[in-house]
């Protein structure tokens, strides 16, 4: 009796993907079929730009005085091998710091370009209120605190130092754990308006106290007009402390 050829069936890849997920193909099929593969290209191309984005956040992290930093990668995409290292630009190459982009340049053996996304963050301890404070109040050591803080997305700018914000005021309120900014605060009035003021009048190496009115309030360093009780004179001084202002003929 004779028997009939035996026919070949080709299968697409699509039905060997249906029969994987109604379980009726060997398991060692379906996984070759549906396993990723990332090209030696591509992992070279993720190499480099994880190399280069980390020489660049670690570069501006210590202009600022940070080592703390974190640089989330996304994969690239399917990308053809490079014979030569690939041309890298930095979308912010000054503060490489939040959402970003690098552009890649392939010129051999064929010219492709490609951009990578990545999100930085940097880190450093910042000056916030410890709890929170009133219009107005004089700010003391006791009012403030360091938090570690991410740079990519603060507006203002900041204070790392509690020393540079003991002793101001605060212009508005400032809820606890607000991390304090330049325009949250203000110099206190040394100098209150129609105030007695004691005035230094320097001439050279010599130097005289005299009693005065202050005719306007000023702030450490400001220039304001004062009366000399003693001639009745107006002139201007600068404040150099509490109820204190210099003058120099």
């Amino acid at each position: 009796m004779d028997q009939k050829p035996m026919r070949k069936y080709h299968f697409r890849a699509e039905t060997v993907l249906i029969a994987c997920l109604l379980g009726y193909a060997v398991p060692s099929a379906c996984l070759a079929k549906t396993t990723p593969t990332v090209s030696a290209g591509t992992s070279s191309a993720q190499q480099e730009v994880s190399r280069y984005l980390k020489q660049q956040v670690r570069r501006y992290a210590a202009s600022i005085g940070s080592r703390d930093y974190q640089i989330n990668l996304q994969p690239l995409a399917e990308l053809p091998r490079c014979n030569k290292p690939l041309q890298k630009t930095l979308s912010e190459p000054t503060q490489p710091v939040g959402r970003l982009s690098v552009t890649l340049e392939c010129h051999q053996p064929s010219y492709w370009k490609a951009r990578a996304r990545a999100e930085v963050a940097i880190f450093l301890p910042l000056v916030v209120a410890k709890h929170p404070l009133a219009r107005n109040q004089a700010i003391t050591r006791a009012d403030l605190s360091l938090k570690r803080s991410n740079l990519a997305y603060l507006r203002h700018s900041y204070f790392t130092d509690i020393s540079a914000v003991a002793g101001l005021n605060s212009r508005r309120k400032i809820i606890a754990g607000k991390i304090i900014s330049p325009r949250m605060i203000e110099a206190p009035e040394l100098v209150q308006r129609n105030e007695g003021v004691v005035i230094e009048a320097r001439m050279g190496s010599m130097t005289a106290k005299m009693k005065g009115v202050a005719l306007e309030s000023g702030t450490q360093g400001d220039s304001i007009r004062v009366r000399n009780l003693s001639s009745n004179k107006e002139i201007f001084a600068t404040v150099i402390g509490q109820q204190r202002v210099q003058t120099t003929f």
